[in-house]
This record gives structure tokens, C-alpha cells and sequence, in this order.
């Protein structure tokens, strides 16, 4: 079989299982297993696939037709123009989510930041690898998200700047004697009753309990709004990505417990970011 054959071969595979972008993806997968390019895939069209390669390649598309991410079966996703650690029991890094890193640096200088919910770690190590005068908290209440952030911890050699706190029991009622300069969250925003509606890459293999947001969605909103002003310092910043369609309305009607409204920024007609201060 050579590559053209074998790149009709996973189209033919991916398309029958209503994979999404099935032509790309029979690209990146044949790229995987011969650790080439898509331009090195394109000009060697008549190079033989060797067995130990096609059995490799069988192995993925079959992980891939059961709707498995792409990411979980690389083992790893871009994110602000680096690559993180993923798999199974982390939320998969989105796109937009790098908007939320963007008006975070735009935000702190200096300071310590809390990421609440921190999955992987993309966006809290982002942020202190972009400005190396930042110090860090990654909280998650997951132990398997905290394995994947402490991997791309140890991945980007972090340790000295960014702690891991896995939180199972009582979060503290202050955090230094001064308080945090920000927190930052992607928190859980799907309602629970549209989970079931997902696609089935999000609905079968990422965590349910980085997706469920409560009955309205604004579950998290809601703790996050409650105990931000304790944790943050007196003009320190809560920035929150909100999502899902009338999201963004609903969570700035909620009681925010002092916090003021500083800026709202629209990423996509579903995707915001909202950021509070602590006067």
C-alpha cells in the first residue's frame, strides 16, 4: 500500500464514522505513525507503508472512529502557540480560552494568580511563561487534571514558580496575608441537561465534571463570585470565560458580593470573558 492508497484508506475509515474534518485527519494520523509533515506526506505519495506502520495506523483509526479527540490519541494540544499534555481526565485546551491569557497579561504585571479549575495547566502556565514576574496557584478539584497539570509543570520547569493544589476538603478563607492580585477560571458551563446534546468527542471522553455547570449552567459562577472577594486583594481581578448562548447576561445579573463589573469582552457569538474587580 502506498501513502496515496493509504490516505484514501483512513478518509474512506473516518468519513464512515462521521468523524469531522475527515480529510485533515487522515493527514495528521498518517503523519503520526511516520513522524513526518503534511508537505513531507504530500510529496512522497508513492512511498510503500510498511506493516509495523499500517498495523500502528489500524490502531489509531479504530480509537479514532470511536469519536475519540484527537488530542487524547496524540497525547497532547496547542495552546498559545505551545504544546500541552492531555489525555484522558483533562479538559481538551479551546481556542478561545487564549483569550482569557491575553486579558490576564494585559492585567498583571506582578503579582500571584489563581487558576480556578486549572485542567491541564495551559492557562495559568501560559501566563508565567509569558511574564516571568508572575507566581501561580493551579487549583483543580480533579486528581487525574492534576496529574496532567503537574506533567506540563515538570514539561516547562515550573516548579518553582507555580503550586499545585489539589482541592478535596476546605478551600482557606484568605489566601497570604494580602490576598490574591487575580484569579482566573474557565470554570463548568454547560448546562446539565444539554451535556447529552454534546458532540460525542466532548460528551463520551472529557470530563462531565469539567463541563457541568448546574441546571442554569452558572453553578460555579455563582462560588467563584462568593469567594472571590475573600481570596483577592482590594483592587485585585476576577477574570471568568463565559459560555453558551444568554450565559453572559445571566452571570452579570447574578450577585457578584461586591465585585464590580471592569470590562466584558465578546470572543465569538458564544464565548465572553468577563472581568470583575475587588473594590
Amino acid at each position: 500500500m502506498t501513502l496515496i492508497e493509504a490516505k484514501d484508506y483512513v478518509t474512506r475509515k473516518l468519513k464512515s464514522a462521521d468523524v469531522p474534518d475527515y480529510l485533515l485527519e487522515s493527514d495528521l494520523l498518517l503523519c503520526k505513525v511516520l513522524g513526518c509533515d503534511r508537505a513531507w506526506l504530500l510529496a512522497h505519495g508513492d512511498r510503500q507503508v510498511f506493516d509495523h506502520e499500517l498495523e500502528h495506523l489500524n490502531a489509531l483509526i479504530d480509537r479514532r472512529c470511536r469519536r475519540e479527540p484527537l488530542a487524547y490519541i496524540f497525547g497532547e494540544a496547542p495552546f498559545y502557540g505551545r504544546t500541552f499534555l492531555v489525555g484522558e481526565g483533562v479538559l481538551i485546551p479551546r481556542q478561545e480560552t487564549e483569550i482569557l491569557v491575553d486579558m490576564a497579561l494585559s492585567f498583571a504585571k506582578e503579582g500571584v494568580v489563581l487558576d480556578w479549575g486549572t485542567g491541564s495547566g495551559c492557562v495559568i502556565l501560559s501566563l508565567l511563561l509569558e511574564n516571568p514576574s508572575l507566581r501561580g496557584i493551579a487549583l483543580d478539584l480533579s486528581p487525574k487534571a492534576m496529574r496532567w497539570a503537574w506533567r506540563n509543570v515538570d514539561r516547562f520547569g515550573l516548579f518553582d514558580r507555580v503550586v499545585l493544589w489539589h482541592e478535596s476538603a476546605r478551600l482557606p478563607n484568605k489566601w497570604g496575608d494580602h490576598g490574591l492580585d487575580m484569579i482566573v477560571s474557565n470554570p463548568p458551563y454547560i448546562p446539565t441537561a444539554d451535556i447529552g446534546f454534546l458532540m460525542p468527542e466532548v460528551r463520551l471522553y472529557e470530563p462531565r465534571s469539567a463541563l457541568d455547570g448546574g441546571p442554569e449552567g452558572t453553578q460555579w459562577y455563582g462560588f467563584l463570585f462568593k469567594n472571590a472577594p475573600k481570596w483577592l486583594k482590594r483592587g485585585g481581578l476576577l477574570l471568568v470565560e463565559v459560555g453558551g448562548r444568554g450565559r453572559e447576561e445571566a452571570v452579570l445579573s447574578m450577585d457578584h458580593f461586591g465585585l464590580v463589573v471592569h470590562e466584558v469582552k465578546r470572543v465569538n457569538n458564544s464565548v465572553s470573558i468577563v472581568v470583575f474587580k475587588n473594590e
